[in-house]
């Protein structure tokens, strides 16, 4: 991590405000999507979030880079949690996790 950089990660958690504040102007947010926005409610009945409403929170937080991760074994095709965090309103660097995946951190402002 460089000094004056803003990383946050949220794992296991429904949408709530404490969220929104931990996402507040990161540069890099890695953060739970376990569901698409076709499932809220099971994101709701078993605390998690879902692709859009994780993109919302990063778009709303002015977060640099998006990392989802976190997916449920439900979904066959990852690209739909990218596909998704974009329709959300998301335009920054955003990444779609996996296995052993290794994530540069973003250059300094």
């Amino acid at each position: 991590m460089r000094r004056g950089q803003r990383f946050a990660f949220v794992m296991d958690t429904r949408l709530c405000d404490g969220v929104y504040a931990l996402a507040e102007g990161c540069d890099m947010l890695v953060i739970e999507s376990t569901f698409l926005d076709e499932d809220e409610q099971l994101a709701v009945e078993h605390g998690h979030l879902t692709a859009g409403q994780a993109a919302r929170v990063a778009r709303d937080g002015g977060v640099r880079h998006l990392v989802l991760t976190h997916f449920s074994q439900r979904y066959a095709d990852p690209e739909e949690f990218e596909r998704q965090a974009r329709a959300a309103g998301y335009d920054g660097e955003l990444t779609v996790a996996h296995d052993l995946l290794r994530v540069p951190v973003p250059k300094r402002r």
